[in-house]
């Protein structure tokens, strides 16, 4: 009996305790519960304010370019914590990038002979873009697709949408597509050749998918616009003309007309010439461009390559003929013209007979050709020709031979 009460008093005696471990138990698993409860709130809330801060970003700040820019001239964006003025300091720069870059870039128009059955001979204007590389007193030098120019009988280069002026095709390189073009400084007013920029080029090899990208150019023949965009690929073969080129390709919109125009980074320098646009109604966004760090050393080849020796003229010894004029020593007489040559731009004409250059006599047609080489293209020199009988001195500009 004893031992029976005894253990029901401690039964009793423990019910306490076993209530109150109940009760803790109780607080732990709802504790538990709590604890997993806000971690699963605090996941979801976390979670929440994270796709909010990503969307406001993606809507109110997709835009937002902050480039670390090598170029002093342009203005360091200052950010202090507003959305909005960063994307008003960005739009800042961009717009600073374009005004710096927009006078280096060329319209040009060209009338293209075209020959069919239904048709016979006919001309089209054609429309493209280029890019001043070089400058000197008297001439600018402009780089552009061949494509652009390619079967023109006339090309026009118009310098920040003003008149187009005539160009001369200085050399070409079919398989890159690319051509050099050249103005006369006499064919320009004097603000148009102050207002003249040279675009600066960068090693397009440095270039990596995600690059911000600009390309500018006269786009569907109406004059020099701009269009944004990235680089989605550093090496793409594309076929142009049945020809194979390796070319970067961006996003930036190029339409017909931009061609020989100029793709920019984000320090405002050329990284490629835009070449060619996927024409089909199921691909967009896809622009294609020549890297920078292919196009230069054809462009360098094609001006180290000038021959600067030709007048654009076939001569002949004037002692071979049967003139005798007075003053007459010897001589080169013209027999023919090239079109478009240095000659017949200066308004030499066949028979022509060339007895100095520069004040040196000429004697012959061999002492005339050696007598050009010790002159550069696009110097000018003085001839004393004699013409019908009569002395006269002209000027010649020595084009190069495009030939």
């Amino acid at each position: 009996m004893n031992d029976n009460h005894n253990n029901e008093e401690n039964n009793n005696s423990n019910e306490p305790y076993k209530f109150y471990k109940e009760e803790i138990k109780k607080q732990n698993n709802m504790s538990k519960f709590f604890k997993k409860l806000f971690i699963y709130i605090g996941s979801a809330a976390g979670s929440l304010i994270l796709g909010l801060a990503i969307s406001f970003n993606y809507i109110y700040c997709k835009d937002v370019i902050i480039p670390n820019y090598a170029n002093d001239s342009i203005i360091e964006a200052s950010v202090d914590g507003s959305s909005n003025n960063i994307i008003e300091t960005s739009n800042s720069l961009v717009k600073t990038i374009i005004e710096n870059v927009r006078p280096s870039v060329v319209s040009i128009t060209t009338l293209n002979n075209s020959t069919d059955w239904f048709r016979g001979n006919t001309q089209y204007q054609g429309s493209g873009s280029g890019i001043i590389f070089h400058k000197t007193s008297t001439d600018v030098f402009i780089v552009t697709n061949y494509h652009v120019i390619q079967n023109a009988s006339t090309i026009g280069v118009a310098i920040d949408n003003n008149k187009p002026v005539q160009a001369t095709l200085v050399g070409k390189d079919e398989n890159y597509d690319l051509a050099v073009l050249s103005i006369s400084s006499d064919n320009l007013t004097e603000e148009e050749m102050n207002n003249i920029r040279v675009a600066q080029f960068a090693d397009s090899s440095n270039v990596e998918v995600g690059d911000y990208v600009i390309a500018i150019g006269n786009a569907i023949g109406e004059g020099i616009t701009s269009t944004f965009g990235i680089i989605s690929s550093t090496s793409t073969d594309i076929i142009s003309d049945n020809k194979q080129l390796n070319v970067l390709q961006t996003t930036a919109a190029i339409n017909p007309g931009n061609s020989g125009g100029a793709l920019i980074n984000l320090n405002g320098e050329v990284i490629g010439i835009n070449t060619a646009k996927v024409a089909d109604n199921t691909v967009e966004s896809i622009g294609y461009t020549i890297g920078s760090s292919v196009a230069m050393p054809i462009i360098e080849d094609i001006m180290s390559n000038l021959n600067p020796t030709s007048l654009g003229v076939v001569v002949t010894n004037a002692q071979s003929t049967n003139l005798n004029y007075e003053g007459m020593a010897g001589g080169a007489i013209i027999v023919e013209i090239v079109p478009d040559g240095s000659a017949d731009k200066a308004g030499l004409k066949v028979n022509d007979i060339i007895t100095s250059i520069n004040d040196v006599p000429i004697l012959s047609s061999s002492s005339l050709v050696e007598e050009i080489k010790k002159y550069e293209v696009w110097d000018t020199v003085k001839l004393k020709i004699i013409r019908n009988g009569k002395i006269e001195t002209t000027k010649v500009k020595l084009l190069p031979n495009t030939n």
